[in-house]
């Protein structure tokens, strides 16, 4: 069933109609991967797909998307700061009390701002979206009312309980959508896995439409390797035995291969061990195997998700259309190191689930790998997605086509996430529109076009005295130029302010704003100023909702192994 599109498009002749001048657009993210996992960063999972992109493009080391996966797609999509686009915390329950009712805190997609899909949709783009959207699930809210023809979407922010299935959850919100019509519970094959069918789509979607003359924009969003951890059947097993040696070793050869391949300097070191994660030497002989077991599982997922990117790119190119693509793939945040949830219906669904070693990441499981491997998937950066350290904020990003001169170029620059959107107009020779469009207000973006970079790695788009910002549930990082200003909370942290030079100390394991207080009071007021300009409302309180199910690792506590 979901193989149908890939066979057909070995029918293609090596050429389609001829397209205009203007370049093609597919935009890959994937979800809560860490720098340090993939190949073109020093990784050992095998990932052909983006070595190959690496190879043809630029490869990023300083790009910052938000600490969790909604507030980055409302920043990518608009090219505006997420307090300002409508995701300044996550919807559904995530809001302080504070924060309700705030322009800027409405939990999806603002009217406020323009999708880059709908500006290049008016300018006679076809446009295609799918997997994970996550900017909300009412009808004015989904991709189609936003500026993309078709997509297959899942609404929320994890597949509601397996990779394996499009089945809903009670009480859960949204679902699964394809061109605005809720297709939730919709049957699939015996091998369905959801990186395999969002890649299906978004061929069947390109291959199927009769308008093959106008340029593209393919917005692919695969949800793993999301919690639940899944791999199918062809993946589950491929790196069995590879991680008997622990997270701690691992992280080691990683960062010791980055910097061999240029990516940080001799001499940089690993962060500080996060106090939720336990030395592998402390572990039993059984928490090793099931620990191992978890990145065995972990692995197959992402060689899965490049397979995917890899069948795309093949269609691309046997439709002749590869060459005139703009390519762009990122994470939407850092590694998942957390451990799972204590409390709620998420915590009875992980209590009632087949975590025995046998089903770790098959269909009935809910696997989480853990601190330790998200450690060892952000080096040399410390801690991992939700937190406004390096780790949970520096992504791989990769881009190539048409515009990248810089072939197997790595770049040092620092680019927001948010820059995106303005850089696709840009290529497109699309102007965002200035004060109102649709007859509604609309915000201007706050992200800068890198075009120029493109063929000059070293260029800056964010001069050294620009302010750039992120927060996300009272978590702050401030960039200016070489330094960084860091609040986040206990017992990661004591709760005050923290001062890196991050490009000394990329691990953040100096902090200078006892021996710098001139430079720290110049960041604090840095934040004063993005914080006023970006519409941040720190939260009085963290819901209830956060604190079990999603920021168990600020506790730490024994893993709950299965």
């Amino acid at each position: 069933m979901i193989r149908t599109a890939f066979f057909l498009s070995l029918l293609l002749p090596a050429a389609l109609s001829a397209q205009t001048d203007r370049p093609n657009f597919l935009i890959i993210v994937a979800d809560d991967v860490g720098m340090a996992e993939l190949g073109p960063y020093g990784g050992e999972i095998e990932t052909p797909a983006l070595d190959g992109l690496a190879q043809e493009g630029i490869r990023f080391t300083s790009f910052y998307a938000q600490m969790n996966c909604s507030p980055t797609r409302a920043m990518l999509l608009s090219g505006t700061d997420n307090h300002l686009a409508g995701l300044g915390t996550m919807g559904g329950g995530f809001q302080s009390p504070n924060q309700d009712g705030v322009p800027g805190y409405e939990g999806v997609l603002s009217d406020r701002v323009v999708t880059f899909a709908r500006l290049l949709q008016d300018n006679g783009y076809r446009t295609y979206a799918t997997g994970k959207w996550h900017l909300g699930f009412s009808p004015d809210n989904l991709p189609v009312a936003r500026g993309f023809d078709r997509a297959f979407t899942q609404s929320g922010g994890a597949p509601a309980d397996s990779h394996f299935n499009l089945n809903g959850r009670d009480g859960v919100p949204g679902g699964y959508f394809e061109n605005g019509v809720n297709v939730t519970g919709m049957p699939v094959a015996d091998d369905f896995f959801s990186s395999d069918f969002y890649a299906d789509r978004i061929i069947e979607y390109l291959r199927s439409d009769p308008e093959q003359d106008r340029p593209f924009l393919a917005y692919l969003n695969f949800a793993a390797p999301h919690i639940p951890v899944q791999a199918p059947d062809t993946h589950i097993d491929l790196y069995r035995g590879q991680y008997d040696d622990g997270y701690d070793v691992l992280g080691e050869m990683r960062l010791e291969r980055m910097i061999d391949m240029g990516l940080f300097p001799p001499g940089t070191g690993l962060s500080e061990r996060a106090p939720t994660v336990t030395p592998w030497e402390e572990l039993s002989d059984a928490a090793r195997r099931i620990h191992a077991r978890r990145m065995e599982v972990y692995a197959g997922a992402i060689d899965n998700m490049d397979d995917n990117i890899g069948r795309v790119f093949d269609y691309l190119k046997q439709a002749g259309l590869y060459e005139n693509t703009v390519i762009l793939f990122i994470s939407d945040n850092g590694a998942a190191g957390f451990f799972g949830w204590n409390d709620g219906p998420a915590a009875a669904r992980y209590a009632a689930a087949d975590n025995s070693i046998e089903n770790l990441g098959r269909e009935g499981s809910q696997m989480f790998y853990g601190p330790g491997w998200g450690s060892a998937g952000s080096v040399p950066f410390n801690l991992f997605k939700r937190h406004a350290a390096e780790g949970g904020i520096r992504v791989p990003a990769i881009v190539s086509g048409p515009g990248v001169g810089a072939r197997g170029a790595i770049s040092h620059s620092v680019l927001m996430v948010s820059d995106v959107a303005p850089t696709i107009l840009e290529l497109a020779g699309v102007e965002y529109p200035q004060g109102s469009y649709g007859g509604r207000e609309i915000l201007p973006q706050t992200g800068r076009s890198f075009t120029r970079l493109l063929n000059d790695p070293a260029a800056v788009v964010h001069e050294a005295d620009e302010v750039l910002g992120l927060e996300l549930w009272g978590r702050i990082a401030v960039r200016k130029g070489d330094w960084k200003l860091l609040r986040s909370e206990p017992p990661f942290r004591e709760d005050r302010w923290y001062l890196y030079n991050v490009i000394e100390d990329p691990a953040e394991t100096t902090d200078l704003s006892g021996s710098m207080p001139d430079k720290l009071n110049e960041m604090i007021a840095a934040w004063e100023e993005f914080r006023t300009q970006s519409n941040v409302i720190p939260p009085h309180s963290l819901p209830n909702l956060i604190r079990p199910m999603w920021l168990i690792d600020d506790t730490p506590h024994p893993d709950p192994m299965p």
